[in-house]
């Protein structure tokens, strides 16, 4: 995973690898998450695919969400892209920094490397 911060976004792309039977899927998406070297603060990105595609960006520190539309989202069978426009890190120092994936709401792939470009 790659997440790359510029002056007002985030661009953040999950690599995907080979499809994995999961038996019935409602919903699946890919997150993001990160906070300071205390573990406060930081952010959960991520993207959701099911009946609609969203994008959204968690607070952690306000405890407030900004939902982004489909159009911010481009998927091949590469990779997933999403641009995060109006976001920003929100932090001076990144303590720790994990990538997931998940089906039903359940995780199927945790702590995965992520790779900052800041």
């Amino acid at each position: 995973m790659l997440a790359e911060v510029g002056t007002d976004s985030v661009t953040v792309t999950w690599g995907l690898g080979e499809p994995v039977d999961v038996g019935d899927v409602e919903f699946f998406g890919y997150g993001v998450y990160y906070y300071d070297p205390t573990g406060n603060g930081g952010k959960r990105l991520g993207v959701r695919f099911g009946d609609a595609i969203t994008a959204w960006v968690f607070d952690n520190a306000s405890a407030t969400q900004a939902n982004y539309e489909a159009s911010s989202v481009t998927a091949t069978k590469d990779a997933v892209t999403v641009h995060f426009h109006d976001a920003s890190l929100g932090l001076d120092v990144v303590g720790t920094i994990a990538a997931y994936a998940h089906v039903n709401g359940r995780d199927t792939q945790a702590e995965l490397p992520v790779t900052l470009l800041h």
